[in-house]
């Protein structure tokens, strides 16, 4: 599998990252993880057609949720995770990744800053409110237990 970056300027000093894998077609190797991702994608878009009730609200709800998602983020989703990768190429690691970008617009000595900054610039917020969650989890716990 090889992998092509996209980097999209949106601002002089902000960019959008996409990437795409090309090659082996990956539907036959998917982990338990992206199959519930899959499902949970496929669920959420039949809820997005209910017209009233309960569903209604909750797609609601959860599409402003998202709406305070940075683009930055949205971009990353696209970037298969390490595992994934390896799973899908063995030679993983020993192949440079194409990195598309408008020349015109990104200098490419900025190009490697860029691309690490917006890797990294998020990593102690969401560290932070991992252990926040798993330390509100056994306070929230017997909510879940709680038959509806």
């Amino acid at each position: 599998m090889t992998l092509k970056l996209f980097v999209v300027p949106i601002s002089t000093r902000r960019a959008l990252i996409y990437a795409r894998p090309l090659g082996q077609d990956a539907s036959g190797k998917r982990s338990i993880i992206d199959r519930i991702t899959d499902k949970a994608a496929e669920t959420w878009s039949k809820w997005e057609e209910a017209d009233k009730g309960w569903k209604m609200h909750l797609v609601s709800w959860g599409n402003k949720v998202q709406q305070r998602i940075p683009y930055e983020e949205w971009g990353l989703k696209s970037i298969p995770s390490l595992e994934t990768q390896k799973k899908l190429d063995e030679a993983h690691g020993t192949k440079k990744i194409e990195v598309l970008f408008p020349g015109n617009a990104i200098k490419e000595e900025k190009l490697l800053p860029m691309l690490h900054k917006l890797s990294k610039e998020r990593q102690d917020l969401h560290r932070r409110r991992m252990w926040w969650s798993l330390i509100a989890s056994p306070f929230t716990a017997p909510v879940a237990l709680i038959p509806l």
